[in-house]
């Protein structure tokens, strides 16, 4: 748990999720609008029909995304889909998957769906789908990085977390902090507003402003911290939860962010536990 100086913080956006979606994007990505993309899943003896299903979505996904020109990286999509489905989101966030995926696919709409037993008595799914292909245009800019110090592997609760970063071009930051029941917006929030980061300089966080006082009832807590840097000011209007920020992550194009990611835990004792 997280509370800001005297007050706990309980920040849940509830703004539609792309509602500020910039002019730039627009002009570094190509959408391509697909029909009638087939897919087929076979399930097995511990899957439910909605698993295979949802599996035959994933096939039609990557089927639009070689249709769409977009080769390159099929494993990662792969991967992205398969923590979609399990709501394992946090893994993307411990692997190169997110800086791997050229491109997204939205507007997903299932137009046709067969479910069979085929010769073997396999439950068979397959599907048609309408959805649009996001390809970028621009490539990882390989100049524009980000350190990040000072954040540490475990807390005492009631510990305030302080941390530097320091950007190798002008940048603007979101961060995102969440633990087991809950996530909050730690930066910018209505206590701290967005402010450029000029390159090559360090700055403190929190500001002068507020404390980030980590909290919890637990005997340890896993918690972690997603920093998303961008070079120009984009506001994160969705619901505080991996889907929608990783969707959002998504509709920027490669050059132009950053993603940086942190695990450690919040622990009760006043020391940390072996």
């Amino acid at each position: 748990m997280l509370s800001m100086k005297k007050l706990y913080l309980f920040i849940i956006a509830t703004s539609i999720l792309f509602q500020n979606c910039n002019l730039f994007a627009q002009e570094k990505v190509n959408e391509i609008a697909l029909k009638n993309i087939q897919g087929k899943a076979i399930g097995n003896n511990n899957e439910s029909v909605n698993q295979v299903l949802q599996r035959a979505v994933n096939n039609a996904k990557i089927e639009a995304l070689r249709k769409a020109g977009i080769e390159e990286n099929i494993a990662s999509f792969s991967n992205y889909f398969q923590s979609e489905n399990n709501n394992t989101y946090e893994e993307l966030f411990t692997s190169d998957i997110l800086s791997d995926i050229r491109g997204a696919v939205k507007n997903v709409e299932i137009t046709d769906t067969v479910i069979d037993i085929n010769q073997f008595k396999q439950l068979t799914v397959q599907v048609k789908i309408n959805c649009v292909v996001v390809k970028y245009l621009s490539n990882k800019d390989l100049s524009f990085d980000v350190f990040v110090d000072g954040i540490g592997m475990y807390y005492p609760s009631e510990t305030n977390l302080i941390f530097r970063v320091k950007s190798t071009k002008d940048a603007y930051v979101n961060i995102f902090l969440f633990n087991e029941t809950e996530a909050y917006q730690l930066f910018p929030s209505k206590y701290e507003s967005s402010f450029l980061l000029k390159k090559n300089m360090e700055y403190n966080f929190p500001t002068e402003l507020v404390d980030y006082i980590l909290y919890t009832n637990k005997k340890s807590e896993a918690h972690r911290m997603i920093m998303v840097f961008t070079k120009e000011k984009i506001t994160y209007t969705g619901a505080i939860e991996y889907k929608q920020i990783i969707d959002w992550i998504f509709s920027i194009p490669p050059d132009m962010r950053i993603i940086k990611s942190f695990s450690f835990n919040v622990v009760k004792e006043n020391k940390i536990i072996e």
